[in-house]
């Protein structure tokens, strides 16, 4: 199946690992170099520090300057053949990147910027690189306690996991190391391609698990026994790699989904799906996991948050499981609900989602259930949504179920909730029944549920949360993001002048928003509003948007200051002069 035209990355990768390890001691003069790579091709420099002062590197950073997704072969090749001139690399420059694994562009160091790095997380990633190498080469007792002391520490860092880490040593030695990426993790596991008679001999990889190193060195030893035991028609971890993106592509293929990105090269589907301080869970269906990936990258990509924000905010979920994200018109609740359960699902699998609007009529039997009419006049007891939602993920403890609630806050939600008040806590779920209101079944709250609620805080008409309801969730704020640096990309992107003037004045309206007694920060004005635009109709949607949106919803804010709206009506209009 390999030929060397196919596999020509390889020769190159492992010479040039070979030089990058001669700099472990001479960083500064690697970080030189670095800077002279972007220098010479004309390439923007990607972030990989802050402000882009860059004082340390580690070699799996550097390698990921030509691994990255979304990066065009052409760029990909001039970096690699200035690294082939800077470096003396001597082996052909690729012609071809089939089966490299990618990083995200938004997750593409290894390492966390200043202030969020501890002071030896570069020269760990360092000595994992040395002793990957020396392992590769010869792997001997002594080798391997030393590849396994970093592994475990570098899989354990902030931002790195399963994927990222064995991307890396894959890079560098893919004779020796396997990348356990998600699309490779389904192949082994699940694709029914390899013997289950091996199947079953291997680690399981848990759900939100950083693979330690013996579960790791036990996978790789037994599948490359396996390789080379003459059973399959594949014969390395290349060969494995490349077959896994291939089959998967024929499984998308073949349920004809639509929604996968197309891209220029067999490599960019290979993608990085570590989420920062958790790695992603294992797929469970190859038809409705595969052909929709979504990781962290894809989430920063489209939702104006930092990376430090939405590791809390996963975090804080994950250890709650009952979450309700509040803020001001326009902020982006709803929207980020859905693509957030996307993000650490890893794949944008609706099957695994629920999204449910609360609203004064909204009951428990709506929700959990109860006795509706029937075509003959009768009565008959029909489950509600989540008690179905609950039921469906019961029978599906390996992954996680996001029910999310539009509007949380507008539905009577001691009426709706009833006895389920206890039941949704952290520490009951899965543990604690209790019998049902109208079949007197018992009943529990999966642990694999979460539940995301959304809450516009500029909502006058509803009253304070249920004390009882509101002590079982997290509250997570979302602001305004003007002042993000995505946005102000996007901003800049636009090169519209009224946009920029409208902008500015929102801010200035948020100002006094936050001064007014009556109103505070929750009446903010959100980013939303605002964001894929036209480019080329901006003036017109901008009208539409001041005259349209934020004037009536003003004069809903200062019913009573009829100066206040008058005074903003023609400084809103004015910004769109």
């Amino acid at each position: 199946m390999t030929t060397k035209k196919q596999f020509d990355w390889v020769d190159f990768y492992k010479e040039f690992a070979n030089k990058l390890l001669q700099y472990k001691d001479n960083r500064k003069e690697l970080v030189k170099k670095v800077l002279e790579i972007y220098k010479r091709t004309g390439i923007n420099l990607p972030t990989l520090e802050l402000d882009n002062k860059i004082i340390d590197i580690d070699p799996f950073t550097v390698f990921g300057l030509f691994n990255k997704s979304s990066q065009k072969e052409s760029n990909r090749i001039r970096i690699i053949s200035t690294i082939a001139d800077l470096f003396r690399v001597s082996s052909p420059v690729p012609t071809s990147f089939d089966s490299v694994p990618v990083l995200n562009n938004q997750n593409a160091t290894f390492y966390y910027f200043i202030g969020g790095r501890k002071d030896n997380d570069i020269n760990e990633l360092w000595l994992l690189f040395e002793s990957a190498l020396a392992y590769a080469n010869s792997n001997t007792p002594t080798n391997r306690v030393t590849l396994s002391k970093y592994f475990d520490l570098a899989i354990n860092k902030k931002g790195n996991g399963n994927s990222k880490i064995t991307m890396g040593m894959y890079w560098i030695a893919p004779n020796c190391f396997l990348n356990l990426d998600k699309r490779n993790k389904w192949y082994i596991y699940e694709s029914g391609k390899i013997p289950s008679s091996l199947v079953n001999t291997l680690p399981a990889i848990k759900n939100n698990e950083k693979i330690s190193s013996s579960k790791y060195l036990d996978i790789t030893d037994k599948l490359r026994n396996y390789l080379l035991g003459g059973e399959s028609y594949l014969k390395d971890f290349k060969d494995l790699s490349f077959e896994a993106w291939r089959y998967s592509e024929e499984i998308n293929k073949e349920q004809g989904n639509k929604t996968q990105e197309k891209v220029k090269s067999k490599s960019t589907d290979w993608v990085n799906e570590d989420i920062p301080s958790k790695p992603t869970d294992n797929v469970a269906e190859p038809e409705k996991e595969y052909p929709s990936i979504y990781d962290v990258g894809m989430f920063l990509e489209e939702v104006y948050m930092e990376k430090e924000s939405y590791e809390n905010l996963v975090a804080l979920i994950k250890r709650k499981k009952n979450i309700i994200l509040q803020g001001a018109p326009g902020v982006g609740k709803t929207f980020v609900a859905k693509l957030l359960a996307y993000s650490m699902l890893g794949t944008k699998n609706d099957s695994h989602i629920m999204m449910v609007q609360f609203h004064q009529s909204y009951s428990y039997e709506d929700f959990i259930m109860g006795y509706r009419p029937t075509a003959g006049n009768g009565f008959e007891l029909k489950h509600g949504a989540f008690y179905n939602f609950c039921k469906k993920a019961e029978a599906d403890k390996q992954h996680e179920y996001f029910f999310i609630i539009d509007e949380i806050n507008r539905g009577n939600l001691s009426k709706i909730f009833g006895e389920l008040f206890m039941l949704i806590e952290n520490d009951k779920r899965s543990v604690v029944e209790l019998p049902l209101l109208y079949s007197e079944e018992k009943f529990a709250i999966p642990s694999n549920v979460y539940l995301i609620g959304t809450m516009n805080t500029a909502d006058r008409s509803l009253a304070m949360l249920d004390y009882a309801l509101r002590r079982r969730f997290s509250f997570y704020e979302m602001k305004p993001s003007f002042t993000q640096d995505r946005f102000q990309t996007y901003q800049r992107k636009l090169d519209n002048k009224k946009f920029n003037n409208l902008i500015e004045c929102v801010k200035q309206l948020n100002d006094e928003i936050m001064e007014d007694e009556s109103l505070g920060e929750g009446f903010y004005i959100g980013h939303s509003y605002f964001c894929n635009l036209d480019k080329n109709d901006v003036d017109n949607i901008l009208a539409e948007i001041v005259s349209f949106e934020l004037i009536p919803l003003l004069k809903e804010y200062w019913f009573d200051e009829p100066e206040k709206v008058n005074k903003w009506t023609i400084r809103l209009m004015d910004a769109i002069k």
